[in-house]
């Protein structure tokens, strides 16, 4: 039986059918905005999904207590108290790894009892065996690349006393909990790591104990406050069987040592979404604007048949549903695999698993809310004003107040142009022949382009951010000892090399902030700078620097503000330093890395040895150059010569690092972040080139008459695809200038957002001419790209079809 259909709905079918660039290009227009708020919307999911759960899976010690040496009895005890539900003694130590033929890298090597039944911070193999056997090392794959050895190969460690042993590479492994570092730094601080087994250790010179604990609890694995509770219990009993503990650290199961990151992504996330949703908008508005133009004549007909208003809004509304579950059916799909994709760069980057790939309810949900309600509002004022116009006005052939024949006064200018060719003043009148059009399509193409300008701005400011933090590194060479030397003797061995100026021997202690009721609280790092050090040029948010001579005062950084609120310069602070309860007082607060820095604080050299009863000796040097400005490779260079150096005088050198390791080191964090930012101004890239590509398309169409004109009197298939293509060109260019102007601000808020996630505060602004520059190539290539399909329809426009079309 034949399915018959009244003829409002034939009309529907045949405006779908009949004109397939303008319906592929409406459904573009709808599903470019569902697909970014379906892609986000699942990458949001999937990071705090995957982030959480793949940590969890790995069982993470939620306590991290370093210690003086102790063996398996005291892991024993420290499992039998309440609500410890497992404890597990770790070796860790840092020594060095031979990459280059002149370069020593730090490693940090970690040996536990039962490796093949680790059950605490558990590893993935990647590839290899696991565990190492005697004289064997598995390293992890964040920093594989920086080991140029294959696996069957042999890698040199240096040890503190200048003595090099070959381990045999066997495997590498995925570790989740790199970057739970006892006194913060991070992720992408993080040296080098390996895992040896306990037979190893004492051929590298190390004790066969353990110096860390990992346990868990029995409940409450994400409840910070019942983890300290259960750390101060584990504490107390260390301490009770003679053991130091230096410091305790807690963290949630579910708590993501990378989690920082993901907060700075997913706030910029969602403003991006809102944005393309934004655009996508402009793109429909201005699409059925056309289309309802276009359609003029045939609205007459309809009215003159007895068509109501009504009517006329009922057909095109569903038109506009029709195009709306059809781009739904295409961005369904397509933003489950790109949300994904999207993921796993970022797993392999911030180090997570992606578990698992589940569909989304809300990111199907918004889709199908965009798809029913932004096409609807989008096309409702176009329809209304096409349905409520009168018969005589619709056989005009123009619905719209956007007349063409209406000269303006950018037309008149136009118009007077000399020493222009007639090619080009067409061009040019032509691109401002549909000015709300035209207003629409650079809005879109404006706002991408101002979101790709922002991320390169994004990134300078992040990256000024990171070289002000090189103020607190001012030194050339950074050199650590196995031990305290006296520091005269230091300094006057290291003066005899002639590219040394200056050597600085700094005091450093371990402790714990003391919460209420002496509970041990989150690690900190203490620092002591000799007095009137140059140094450091902190950057003060309030109050002063500690001044040479002064007792028990303190600078603390940014960390401490969120920790305690109401503490103010000239107010107190307690803190336990080596396992000793003291109070400072504070004289000011100074910016430093917010999150990634963990709890930082400076006092005096002279006041923090004679509390730790390590006057007139340090463990920690920093060495100035006599050559000013070294770059991070000279600076290498000169940490090798130091470190061959004091080894030949006897001293034991656990590292040397160049004073501007810290920037390299945290390009890699900011690298993954500006790069989610590109992908996602990519994305509002694509918009503004549908929009120009619907743009030249319904030009074209509109000047179908016209082009068959120029080809009457002879124009070629080639100047009239040139005279498409300038009109790109120019749309592109106009978008490209008021693109920049538009981004300074947007940058500056997106940079604002992204350090303040990130670091805890705003960084430096800058605005870069890379992001312009780069853009203004990108938009030409796709003003080129998205005029090429309407170029090359306009110019297989034959006479016939020119005064056949209607």
């Amino acid at each position: 039986m034949r399915l018959r259909l009244r003829p409002r709905w034939h009309k529907v079918l045949s405006d779908l059918w009949s004109n397939r660039v303008r319906t592929l290009l409406v459904i573009a227009s709808i599903a470019v905005g569902m697909f970014a708020v379906g892609m986000i919307a699942t990458v949001h999911d999937g990071l705090i999904v995957n982030m959480s759960d793949s940590y969890a899976a790995v069982n993470p010690a939620t306590i991290l207590i370093t210690t003086t040496n102790f063996g398996d009895d005291l892991v024993t005890r420290v499992k039998d108290v309440n609500g410890v539900e497992d404890a597990m003694g770790v070796r860790s130590f840092d020594l060095q790894i031979h990459v280059t033929n002149n370069r020593w890298n730090r490693i940090n090597l970690k040996s536990f009892a039962d490796m093949d039944k680790m059950a605490i911070s558990k590893v993935t193999v990647i590839e290899g065996v696991w565990p190492p056997k005697d004289q064997e090392i598995v390293v992890e794959r964040n920093k594989r690349a920086e080991i140029p050895v294959p696996l069957g190969g042999w890698v040199e460690v240096g040890l503190p006393n200048g003595e090099v042993h070959a381990l045999k590479l066997v495997g590498v492994v995925h570790d989740q909990t790199i970057g739970v570092g006892v006194a913060g730094g991070g992720y992408f601080m993080s040296p080098a790591q390996g895992y040896i087994s306990t037979n190893t250790l004492t051929r590298l010179g190390q004790p066969d104990q353990y110096n860390l604990l990992y346990a868990t609890t029995t409940h409450s694995k994400d409840d910070g406050v019942y983890l300290r509770s259960i750390s101060t219990k584990i504490s107390d009993e260390i301490e009770a069987a003679g053991i130091t503990v230096y410091n305790a650290n807690v963290r949630g199961q579910h708590s993501h040592p990378n989690s920082s990151y993901t907060d700075a992504m997913t706030g910029i996330l969602f403003m991006l979404g809102g944005l393309v949703v934004f655009l996508s908008g402009f793109l429909i508005t201005n699409t059925l604007s056309a289309l309802m133009n276009q359609q003029a004549q045939q609205i007459g007909v309809m009215k003159t048949v007895g068509a109501r208003s009504g009517q006329v809004i009922g057909i095109y509304l569903t038109l506009i549903s029709v195009f709306g579950l059809l781009a739904l059916l295409v961005s369904v799909p397509l933003s489950h695999q790109g949300a994904y994709a999207l993921l796993r760069y970022l797993a392999d980057k911030i180090n997570f698993d992606v578990r698992t790939e589940p569909v989304v309810p809300l990111a199907i949900v918004l889709q199908v809310l965009i798809a029913l309600l932004v096409p609807q509002l989008a096309g409702a004022l176009p329809v209304l004003h096409g349905a409520r116009v009168k018969v005589q006005e619709a056989f005009t052939g123009s619905l719209t107040e956007d007349d063409p024949t209406r000269g303006g006064w950018i037309d008149r200018r136009i118009a007077r142009l000399r020493g222009a060719s007639r090619p080009l003043l067409l061009s040019l009148r032509n691109t401002f022949r549909r000015k709300v059009r035209l207003a629409l399509t650079l809005t879109t193409l404006t706002l991408a382009g101002a979101i790709f300008i922002a991320t390169f701005s994004v990134r300078a400011s992040l990256e000024n951010y990171v070289t002000q933090l090189g103020r607190y590194f001012v030194a050339d060479v950074n050199v650590n000892l196995d031990r305290s030397y006296r520091i005269e003797d230091v300094r006057a061995n290291l003066l005899q090399m002639p590219e040394v100026q200056d050597v600085e021997g700094w005091a450093y202690a371990r402790c714990e902030l003391l919460l209420e009721n002496d509970q041990v609280g989150e690690p900190a790092q203490l620092l002591g700078p000799p007095g009137g050090t140059k140094l450091i040029d902190p950057m003060l948010l309030s109050g002063r620097w500690v001044q040479p001579g002064e007792q028990n005062a303190i600078a603390l950084s940014e960390r401490f503000i969120e920790r305690y609120p109401n503490l103010k310069p000239g107010g107190k602070i307690r803190l336990r330093v080596n396992g000793q309860k003291t109070e400072w007082v504070v004289v000011g607060f100074f910016q430093l890395a917010g999150k990634s820095a963990g709890y930082l604080a400076y006092t005096n050299y002279e006041y923090l040895s004679r509390l730790v009863h390590q006057q007139g000796v340090s463990a920690i040097y920093r060495v100035i150059s006599k050559q000013k400005n070294l770059a991070a490779d000279a600076q290498r260079q000169l940490a090798a010569r130091i470190e061959t150096f004091l080894r030949a005088r006897g001293y034991r050198v656990t590292e040397t690092t160049a004073g501007k390791s810290l920037v390299e080191n945290s390009a890699d964090g900011l690298n993954t972040i500006t790069t989610f930012l590109l992908i996602m101004a990519l994305l509002t890239a694509l918009v503004g080139s549908i929009g120009l590509m619907g743009t030249m398309s319904l030009n074209v169409m509109e000047r179908t008459r016209e082009i068959g004109v120029m080809r009457a009197i002879g124009a070629s298939d080639g100047a009239v695809m040139t005279q498409v293509l300038v009109e790109g060109g120019l749309i592109g260019l106009i978008s490209w200038v008021l693109g920049v102007l538009v981004s300074v601000p947007i940058s500056k808020v997106m940079s604002d957002g992204v350090a303040t996630a990130i670091f805890g505060a705003t960084s430096p602004f800058a605005f870069t001419v890379v992001g312009p520059l780069y853009w203004l190539g990108t938009v030409l290539a796709l003003s080129v790209l998205a005029s090429l399909l309407p170029a090359r329809n306009a110019a297989r426009i034959t006479i016939r079809e020119a005064l056949a079309y209607e």
